[in-house]
């Protein structure tokens, strides 16, 4: 790992250059930003920088060869700590929170710091984040422990207030399209690049829309809601949950499909809003942009309002991992309920 590994965040890597040459560096970060977006492996790297035995730790730039920044690398470090919430757990547990801070209060075992990173610290519940207060007041000396989550607004008031919040843009759609050719997950660079259009800036988006199977569910999807004379949510309530069973048998594989799906239809329904306006939408695909105009026609801008506001609560239930199936049925009923009615008053 090294900083030209890491593409679109090169304003971050120059603040908290400054901030260290300037005797300013915080003990503790909470990078925010959208998933997918590469913040994880962004503070890894940083703990690389900041364990370097080679360069100054001003430069803020690991070397990649030292012991420290292979040991970072390869996760054996006795000074790196990592922590994130286990696949089976819808919260991170209190316990993996106390473990991370006994370790985490114990002198370096060499050098002069301890790095440490918490993923997934959206999903801290009150007691587990309660019980990084303590560390986060009294820090060993030289420490910095890095939380990562998307959203300051999600974390408890108290954690902010003792974290510097780093705010990372989604990434640019060059980069996206970049990274996906450089991954092998696209045949050729027209599809990166309307992938990386697709995206808002996340690279884990751009990976999951690249998957053909996911592409053809998703348009059978938004042509069954725009079709005329409506839809049957309880169907497509099944349909979608039958389909999203089948990212595999781990919950959180699920979930992302899930996640995936639903932020798609938000899209959409972003471009159907835009067509209520009498604008052109933005959205490249043309099989998109005749379904929003279909529901443009019988649809009010405040309609629309609801339905993408509907989707996106969603999502967020999907990501706080409420049940799964009750989220979905929930939705499409939702939808039913405003793309239905409207579209029975249409033909009145």
């Amino acid at each position: 790992m090294s900083w030209h590994s890491i593409r679109g965040h090169d304003r971050v890597v120059e603040e908290l250059r400054r901030t260290l040459q300037q005797g300013r560096f915080p003990h503790a970060l909470l990078f925010v930003g959208p998933e997918g977006i590469g913040k994880r492996r962004f503070a890894r790297t940083l703990a690389q920088a900041l364990l370097c035995e080679t360069r100054a730790v001003a430069e803020l730039d690991p070397c990649e060869a030292c012991p420290g920044c292979l040991q970072v690398e390869a996760g054996t470090h006795p000074d790196f700590l990592e922590a994130a919430r286990p696949e089976d757990k819808h919260e991170l547990p209190i316990r993996v929170i106390r473990e991370l801070c006994d370790q985490f209060g114990l002198k370096p075992a060499r050098g002069l710091r301890k790095v440490a990173v918490v993923d997934d610290a959206d999903d801290l519940n009150d007691e587990a984040a309660n019980a990084f207060l303590k560390t986060l007041e009294e820090p060993p000396p030289g420490a910095v422990l890095i939380l990562v989550g998307t959203s300051a607004d999600v974390q408890l008031p108290t954690i902010v207030s003792r974290c510097q919040v780093v705010r990372f843009d989604p990434l640019p759609e060059v980069d996206v399209a970049a990274l996906l050719q450089e991954q092998g997950a696209v045949p050729d660079a027209a599809e990166a690049a309307r992938l990386a259009a697709l995206a808002d800036g996340s690279l884990r988006r751009a990976l999951g829309l690249a998957d053909p199977d996911l592409h053809g569910f998703r348009r059978s999807m938004i042509d069954e809601l725009a079709g005329d004379p409506g839809f049957d949510p309880p169907r497509l309530a099944h349909r979608l949950g039958e389909y999203v069973k089948q990212a595999g048998k781990e919950t959180g594989d699920q979930r992302r499909r899930a996640s995936l799906l639903v932020g798609e239809l938000a899209r959409f329904f972003r471009g159907v809003l835009w067509q209520t306006a009498g604008l052109a939408p933005s959205c490249p695909d043309v099989h998109d942009r005749n379904a929003a105009a279909a529901l443009a026609g019988r649809l009010e801008p405040e309609d629309v309002f609801l339905l993408a506001d509907r989707c996106l609560e969603a999502d967020y239930h999907i990501r706080r991992r409420l049940a799964l199936n009750l989220i979905l049925e929930s939705l499409l009923h939702d939808l039913g309920k405003v793309i239905n009615a409207q579209g029975l008053n249409a033909r009145r």
